[in-house]
């Protein structure tokens, strides 16, 4: 290929290294550089995407107003340790006889295990839990029972902030 070079006149060597030059040129702007501004214009989209979803989200907050078991009840109940509103509310849900095992981990976790729950009894402890004292499920583990309806479990709850 050099040889070749070497014996184009000093005119068509001028235009090979012009052509040469053009083409990592396109091939820069091609490969590199187009494909970094269409991510940067898929990112754009994404955040104005978010922003409209906030905005809408935000619009619905203001017309439906505080809600049951917003902050003002976690500012109420954050005080009390986990171990104890488990304790109270499992005896107000029914659900006390079937928690086998509660376990603090730290002060803002706890561990509990469930015996032959009923499964709608506990997912309505469950968001009674959250909404009201701020406590989230972090871990689950839900197996069936032997009766229909009953269930197994392990959960981890925390209390964000605490």
């Amino acid at each position: 290929m050099k040889e070749w070079f070497d014996q184009l006149e000093p005119r068509e060597r001028l235009l090979v290294m012009i052509a040469g030059g053009l083409l990592v040129f396109t091939l820069i702007v091609m490969l590199g550089i187009r494909p970094i501004l269409a991510q940067s214009d898929r990112g754009q989209k994404m955040v104005e995407d978010k922003r409209a979803l906030l905005s809408e989200l935000t619009d619905v907050a203001a017309r439906l107003g505080p809600q049951r078991g917003g902050s003002n009840a976690q500012v109420a109940t954050g005080s009390q340790s986990l171990v104890l509103v488990v304790d109270q509310t499992t005896r107000s849900s029914g659900l006390a006889t079937h928690l086998k095992r509660n376990q603090p981990d730290g002060n803002s976790s706890i561990r509990l295990r469930f015996e032959n729950a009923p499964f709608d009894a506990l997912v309505t402890w469950l968001a009674s839990v959250q909404s009201q004292h701020g406590v989230a499920v972090t871990s689950a583990n839900i197996d069936g029972a032997s009766e229909t309806g009953r269930v197994n479990c392990n959960l981890t709850l925390s209390r964000p902030g605490a």
